[in-house]
């Protein structure tokens, strides 16, 4: 039975006015579908989540599936969902105060449940037209345009998306692949992880909201590995200092990805995993960032 099927797409949506060029619109964030289902298939619900980066999305994505299967629906509980609660775990140390343009909203029906930090307002008209469409994503623009219109401003919208994740989880297994960040270009990563089945009693179980978080650990730990790679550039060609605020982050960004290492770690010592191709190795993406910003400078 498939638990959890879906996929991040990452957006950019260019709103021009016709006759009024300078009144160019542009909308950016990442948008994944979470549709939850119980591991009886009774309980569903469809959430939509949109964040400023695909690894806050993604780590989001995750609670909110693991609070969904321990205490059941999300919407409409007695007692509220801890949006705000969750949303600071997952926001991590580094991420708070070195991110502070990050940004998370989430969506049911179209309306708002929650939201974090400052999003373009054009993405809330997005999903409302995507309801109003009967959630055929594909087919929102052409309504976004009509509304546009209805009111006043005869508009052309650019939706540009691509792809950043595929995940695919079973009760005993899950596959996912992903688009990785490169200081040359992205490439593409897969990897598979499965339920161990040994006589051993400590066998984990595998849920449907652990791909999600493993895949949140690959992006964010690549993403800085790079821009670290770059601070190292500047450093060392004396364009900031140890004690400027690019070189403070990049020193804690070293110790984020430690601790994100560690937790890919403890994933693989918990389950079968395979990847194609190897695992993104973080010490070789941060010197090859280095080395072409150096080229570049040169």
């Amino acid at each position: 039975m498939m638990l959890l099927n879906t996929s991040l797409l990452r957006e950019r949506f260019t709103i021009v006015e016709k006759n009024k060029d300078k009144n160019t619109l542009i909308a950016l964030g990442n948008r994944i579908l979470l549709p939850l289902t119980s591991l009886n298939g009774e309980i569903t619900e469809r959430l939509v989540i949109r964040a400023h980066s695909m690894h806050a999305a993604l780590y989001y994505a995750s609670r909110i599936i693991q609070e969904f299967y321990k205490k059941g629906p999300v919407i409409n509980r007695q007692m509220p969902f801890p949006w705000k609660d969750i949303w600071f775990d997952v926001t991590s140390d580094f991420e708070r105060p070195h991110v502070p343009q990050t940004w998370v909203s989430v969506y049911n029906k179209g309306r708002i449940v929650f939201q974090h930090g400052d999003h373009h307002p054009f993405l809330d008209v997005i999903e409302q037209c995507d309801v109003k469409n009967r959630a055929e994503y594909d087919r929102a623009i052409p309504i976004a345009q009509d509304i546009f219109k209805q009111a006043g401003h005869d508009v052309t919208i650019d939706h540009s998306a691509n792809i950043g994740l595929v995940v695919g989880a079973m009760e005993d297994r899950a596959r996912c692949g992903l688009i990785l960040r490169s200081p040359t270009k992205p490439g593409t990563f897969n990897f598979q992880i499965k339920q161990k089945i040994t006589e051993d009693s400590n066998n984990q179980e595998l849920m449907p909201y652990h791909p999600l978080e493993l895949a949140a650990f690959f992006l964010e730990s690549s993403q800085l590995a790079i821009t670290t790679g770059y601070t190292e550039s500047q450093l060392d060609d004396n364009m900031i200092t140890l004690s400027s605020p690019q070189a403070l982050k990049a020193q804690s960004a070293y110790k984020r990805i430690g601790r994100l290492s560690k937790a890919i770690q403890t994933y693989e010592n918990l389950y079968d995993m395979q990847y194609r191709p190897e695992k993104p190795d973080f010490v070789k993406l941060k010197d090859d960032a280095k080395a072409q910003k150096q080229d570049i400078l040169s």
